[in-house]
């Protein structure tokens, strides 16, 4: 097992490497890679109600470079199998020069996966930083099939993807700056290190893991980039890439205590600044755009649940960036299923996802994210209402076999809700408060004058957005340090 995994984590890289030389071997590369993955998701355990041993491999003894694969992170890998493998359907009918775009995702994928199984500082540096060139590059190559973009949108288009390249170099260098301090107070760069670490160490390490996760204030860089992106690549961001970020911070947490006791605020303070800001959106992208920031607050509540929530997120919300930007009769399943996923109704993956995480939080946490998922309920109401509004890459053909098929990925994934855990008296009647509170509130929300609102999303704004953050978590840490947080 172990040369498998080592196998199965470079030959995403290698098939990128080799395809720029064979052409012809990109798509079948990017689904059989995608493929593999999913499979090695569910031998390990990926699957919602399976179990698997954890897997562990020690690859530098001195440094602490370790790799560790658990239940928890197979189901963010198969979600990023999945979410690789739906979109590279659509990539044939959509994009001109689509094999550019397809060895991109082969790194997106192959990075991605890195971040999630790394459990050692520089493992987790050298894989965001490799994720983010990807990235960048999937945001500013902007040919698609239906026709060039214009000058003006070619430029937003490179802009936007400049501004998240400096956002993510300033992040990283806040996390480098951290996991030096850990490596010349321990000696070593495995996270177990970190329950040695300072606040300043675990604030900025914690920081450059927000901004890359789009938690609370530092996700400021977010709305902008889903809707300047291509719907598809749009898709993979928030399926996969920005969790990655998320899911390295869950695992920093578990190894250390003080970290641990910041986290509930710090997910309190996402859902609750991402769904304000999306209850208040105009349009159907900036409205799940924000929506993606509240909902990474959910994904970090409960550490042992992150991988799962991750999985329900990762599924739904493909469906709902493709779902609204195309016209075809695929359009109302994509949104129905979508929807319901991000809302919890029960029988989806999204409510056995949030009833186990709400399950496992302090009172005060669990009633508050039980309040935002009223708002995520409204928001989902708001998205079914909204008029068709293709986004760049949309299509109003009919629907082709790809289109089912990617369907069929995700939304058969959102129906694999049968968790008995999930089914208690408590969590059925919080969903159901949700529902019958949230669905009236979307239908009615038209009149009720509080939308209109925005924020300032320019680059000053990101940049001190982080700055910001850096003195609120250090604050927290500083305290939880001490042994004093409630």
């Amino acid at each position: 097992m172990t040369e498998l995994t080592l196998v199965w984590v470079a030959l995403p890289f290698l098939l990128a490497f080799t395809t720029y030389l064979m052409p012809a071997l990109t798509r079948p590369s990017l689904v059989g890679m995608a493929a593999l993955t999913v499979a090695y998701a569910v031998q390990q355990g990926g699957l919602p109600g399976t179990t698997a041993t954890p897997l562990e491999l020690q690859l530098l003894d001195h440094f602490g470079v370790t790799l560790r694969i658990d239940a928890n992170v197979a189901a963010m890998l198969l979600a990023h199998g999945l979410v690789t493998l739906g979109v590279a359907l659509y990539l044939d009918r959509r994009f001109a020069g689509s094999r550019f775009l397809a060895m991109q995702l082969l790194i997106v994928h192959g990075s991605a996966n890195a971040v999630v199984i790394s459990a050692d500082l520089i493992s987790v540096y050298v894989s965001l930083e490799v994720l983010s060139i990807g990235v960048f590059l999937l945001l500013t190559y902007g040919r698609r099939a239906e026709g060039q973009p214009t000058v003006e949108s070619r430029e937003r288009q490179l802009w936007v993807g400049l501004r998240y390249l400096f956002m993510s170099n300033v992040a990283m260098l806040f996390y480098l700056m951290g996991a030096i301090l850990v490596y010349v107070r321990t000696g070593s760069l495995a996270m177990s290190s970190l329950t040695m670490a300072d606040p300043t160490a675990l604030a900025l390490i914690a920081v450059g893991l927000l901004a890359k996760g789009a938690i609370f204030v530092a996700g400021l860089w977010l709305p902008l980039t889903y809707v300047t992106a291509d719907s598809v690549v749009a898709a993979v961001l928030s399926g996969f890439t920005t969790k990655a970020g998320a899911m390295a911070l869950v695992r920093c947490s578990e190894a250390s205590p003080v970290l641990a006791q910041g986290l509930p605020y710090l997910s309190a303070g996402s859902a609750v600044f991402g769904i304000l800001l999306a209850l208040m959106a105009s349009t159907p992208q900036h409205l799940l755009a924000w929506s993606s920031v509240s909902q990474m607050g959910f994904v970090i509540a409960a550490p042992q649940w992150a991988g799962l929530y991750g999985l329900a997120h990762g599924l739904a919300k493909p469906l709902l960036f493709v779902g609204t930007s195309v016209s075809h009769r695929w359009r109302w399943p994509m949104l129905l299923l979508g929807t319901a996923s991000l809302a919890g109704v029960p029988g989806s993956l999204g409510y056995a996802a949030k009833a186990l995480s709400l399950s496992a939080l302090d009172p005060w946490h669990e009633w508050l994210l039980v309040g935002v998922t009223v708002g995520t309920t409204c928001l989902g109401v708001r998205v079914l209402r909204a008029p068709v509004s293709p986004m760049k890459g949309a299509t109003t053909s009919a629907t082709p076999w790809q289109d089912k098929v990617a369907l069929v990925l995700w939304g058969g994934g959102l129906l694999w809700g049968w968790l008995p855990a999930a089914y208690g008296a408590d969590n059925l009647l919080k969903a159901l408060l949700s529902l019958g509170v949230g669905i009236p509130l979307g239908w009615f929300w038209e009149r009720i004058p509080l939308k209109g609102g925005s924020v300032n999303e320019g680059l000053e704004a990101v940049v001190g957005g982080l700055s910001i953050v850096l003195v609120l978590v250090w604050a927290l840490l500083a305290v939880g340090n001490y042994g004093t947080l409630p």
